[in-house]
């Protein structure tokens, strides 16, 4: 009751403040979680964001690598291509058409050239021109006919020996027939009142000669556009008279208007002022208006322009529809996009073959690893087709065997160890009756005056709690030369100092960690198979072997053994397997135990003459076993 009434209160004063403390915690709590909660959120979507981006498997590396690897060179390098051939291409179409537009120029200004070089043989001083003037001059109708036959014959001469020619003829003012020396009709509908009203459209003009734009031919049966020269000529005071030549216009223009390249060109001809003096587009820009192409004209704007000006100020150009002008640029691009596709193609199914091909024996090792971690007893044959593969699964194969040949070995080993613990519990007695019973003994021996006996008990004493202490089993070379001495001390009062045992150890080898009941079993041994009958000497020699070894070697003149009781000793047969001599097998298994194959121990006998047990080992130890006390769990 007083207990109870001691706990309750306490009780009900701890319920209602644990009550207040939560509620005032989920209140003032709130907002922290809540933020807390939102940055859980952003954490996880950027997370996911991360895994998406970069996986955290091979498969998926694999593949955004096998992508970046494959899309990044395609697109760099065809990007570089792409801008540089694209550059290149309208490069070449420009220079394609300014090339149409230069040479077509200078075609016209061939024939303007060629017309006026025609027209200076029929100047007077020195040309057909005198003969001209003579007629003009003369009254004679004899010589007036013959003079006329002359001079059209000589003009027939010129025009035949002038194809880009089309025709001339002379305009005589002071004649009531003005029109004279043609070399073909003049058309009936022609009339020109008076050449000095420039009856056509005037390009330039050089001096005395009048370069006209292209304009209908005046000559009979010639329905083509031509370009003609007239040339005032003065032969008397006051009186001239004019040559007039014309020339094919369409026959040394448009040269390239039958080519894919000026299929779609069309052409204006303006002079210095920017009058328009032919076009190919009357509809849109007719002859008579003026463009300018500097102040983008509106009409000009759905054209790519090209322009060749003349010496002699007048303008050619020479306009392309934006759409058939990019008509060849766009066939490149579809043409170099169906390359570039294909060879997206052909490098993606490139890169999916490189995953299957790595990514599938992969996983064929992958499935192995995993069947090996639940069965260690079959062993499968895979076969990749690549080297590198078939040698890394060869190289797991033999990680296998060697892994289980260590389990196998562990398993033997812990079996080992136990039957050492059996051994060695087996070989103990209740160590405190024991220790009590020897210190009874030694108080009474010590109470009766029986000295020997007392530091007989001592020496047994210090040998039993050796033998049976629960420290570590891992020792110095010189705690187990100290137990040997008092092991030796022992025997030596028992058989009344019947043997020679000797000790040799050096300096060096006395701090280095060993096994304990390494050496007493050697020299037990030697007692009870050598010298058990008869007098004798037992050597110990302790020392450094090789670097990083360390050597024990027991040797006696005993009687020696055959090889068959050395085989005995050594499997445990027929040896003491109580007490204290817990025989060669137990070195032999603690040695494995601690060792393994590191250490190796040696017997070697000749009947009558004596036995020799060497010992070599490590001179240190590794691991767990370094403070092991496996002998008192």
């Amino acid at each position: 009751m007083g207990i109870g009434k001691r706990f309750r209160p306490v009780g009900r004063v701890d319920g209602m403040t644990a009550g207040i403390s939560v509620s005032r915690n989920s209140l003032t709590r709130k907002a922290p979680l809540q933020r807390g909660g939102s940055i859980d959120i952003t954490q996880r979507s950027n997370g996911r964001w991360r895994t998406a981006l970069w996986p955290d498997t091979l498969k998926g590396r694999l593949i955004i690598l096998l992508i970046i690897v494959s899309v990044t060179p395609i697109v760099l390098v065809g990007f570089t291509s792409y801008y540089w051939l694209d550059k290149v291409q309208q490069e070449k179409i420009s220079v394609n058409y300014q090339s149409i537009v230069d040479n077509e120029m200078k075609s016209l200004e061939d024939i303007y050239a060629n017309l006026g070089s025609v027209s200076q043989l029929l100047v007077v001083n020195g040309g057909l021109g005198d003969d001209v003037l003579e007629y003009l001059n003369n009254t004679d109708p004899v010589r007036k006919t013959d003079l006329f036959v002359r001079i059209d014959k000589s003009l027939t001469n010129i025009i035949y020996s002038n194809p880009s020619v089309n025709g001339l003829f002379l305009y005589l003012p002071a004649y009531e027939n003005a029109v004279q020396f043609e070399t073909s009709p003049l058309l009936p509908a022609f009339s020109f009142g008076s050449i000095d009203n420039e009856p056509f459209p005037l390009l330039y003009r050089a001096n005395q000669l009048d370069f006209n734009s292209p304009h209908p031919s005046v000559l009979k049966e010639h329905d083509e556009i031509v370009v003609s020269l007239i040339r005032k000529i003065d032969y008397r005071a006051g009186e001239s008279y004019y040559i007039y030549l014309e020339a094919r216009f369409g026959d040394q223009l448009h040269t390239f208007a039958n080519t894919p390249i000026g299929l779609h060109g069309k052409q204006l001809l303006t002079n210095a002022a920017g009058q328009v003096m032919f076009s190919d587009i009357t509809e849109r820009i007719p002859v008579g208006s003026f463009v300018t192409p500097e102040k983008k004209d509106a009409r000009l704007q759905a054209y790519k322009q090209f322009a060749a000006r003349s010496a002699q100020g007048w303008t050619m150009y020479f306009l392309v529809l934006l759409a058939d002008y990019e008509k060849e640029l766009n066939a490149w691009q579809i043409q170099f996009a169906w390359v570039a596709v294909l060879s997206l193609l052909v490098t993606v199914l490139a890169a999916i073959y490189i995953w299957w091909m790595v990514y599938r024996p992969l996983r064929g090792i992958n499935r192995e690893i995993k069947r090996f971690s639940y069965n260690q007893e079959e062993r499968s044959v895979m076969r990749t087709n690549l080297q590198e593969f078939d040698m890394l699964f060869a190289s797991f194969q033999t990680m296998r065997d060697k892994i289980v040949e260590l389990i196998f070995e562990v398993e033997q080993k812990e079996k080992r160890r136990g039957e050492l613990e059996v051994e060695k519990l087996m070989s103990q007695i209740n160590p405190h009756f024991l220790h009590n019973s020897l210190n009874t003994i030694q108080w009474l021996a010590r109470a009766g005056g029986q000295t020997e006996i007392v530091n007989l008990v001592k020496v047994f004493t210090r040998v039993l709690h050796y033998n049976m202490a629960k420290s570590s089993m891992i020792v110095t070379v010189q705690e187990e030369i100290d137990a040997l001495n008092d092991y030796i001390e022992l025997q030596n009062v028992r058989y009344d100092h019947r043997f020679n045992i000797a000790v040799d150890l050096e300096p060096e080898v006395g701090g280095v960690p060993i096994p304990r009941f390494v050496l007493q079993p050697l020299v037990e041994n030697a007692l009870y198979h050598g010298l058990l009958s008869e007098q004798g000497d037992i050597r110990v020699t302790l020392g450094m072997a090789e670097a990083g070894r360390i050597y024990i070697r027991v040797a006696d003149n005993g009687k020696g053994m055959t090889p068959e009781r050395i085989r005995e000793l050594l499997n445990g047969e027929g040896g003491r397997k109580s007490g204290l001599g817990i025989g060669l097998n137990y070195v032999k298994k603690m040695l494995e135990v601690y060792y393994g194959v590191a250490a190796d121990m040696t017997i070697e006998s000749v009947v009558d003459v004596g036995t020799t047990i060497a010992i070599t080992m490590p001179d240190h130890m590794t691991g767990r076993e370094t403070d092991d006390k496996s002998y008192d769990r």
